[in-house]
């Protein structure tokens, strides 16, 4: 076995990691994160996906709105979970396709704001027949990265177009 020069730093060892290789690593768990959403999303593992919220993260759908007619916010992780279980209930199933996300990260490396394009399709029966919801939906998110952890601070919801239509036969 090969032991490492004392005089050079492995390559492994985080407190030699140069400022470029942080900025991928930091897209690469970005990226992770909104994935991870759709896919505990998807398996109405809601409590997983409000874990991915700070404890004071919120969450805001604008294509829902209030009796005031403003977008409801939701604040902590219980409010979300609780949200995403109201919200999924009427659905047979659902499957979130992401696509494009930009993101920009703070010269810190702990704060980041991003978007993230989505193609959200939704199974659900009325009047006795299943029909497939189809929404483009725009997350607007603000990061925030918790003892080397990311998390989403603020996740917006908005809503770019909509398909809905009769589930074709087989």
């Amino acid at each position: 076995m090969i032991s490492p020069s004392p005089d050079r730093p492995r390559a492994y060892d985080a407190a030699f990691v140069d400022e470029p290789s942080l900025d991928v690593a930091a897209r690469v768990a970005l990226r992770l994160l909104v994935d991870t959403y759709a896919r505990d999303v998807d398996r109405r593992d809601t409590a997983a996906v409000a874990d991915l919220f700070s404890a004071q993260g919120r969450l805001i759908a604008h294509f829902y709105t209030g009796p005031d007619g403003t977008s409801p916010v939701r604040s902590g992780r219980t409010e979300i979970a609780a949200a995403l279980v109201a919200g999924l209930e009427r659905y047979l199933a659902t499957t979130h396709v992401v696509g494009g996300q930009v993101v920009e990260i703070d010269r810190g490396g702990e704060h980041a704001r991003g978007e993230t394009v989505c193609l959200a399709h939704h199974i659900y029966e009325r009047d006795g027949a299943r029909r497939l919801l189809v929404m483009a939906v725009r997350y607007q998110d603000e990061y925030v990265c918790e003892s080397g952890t990311w998390r989403f601070a603020e996740r917006q919801l908005r809503l770019d177009w909509r398909d809905d239509r009769p589930v074709a036969e087989r």
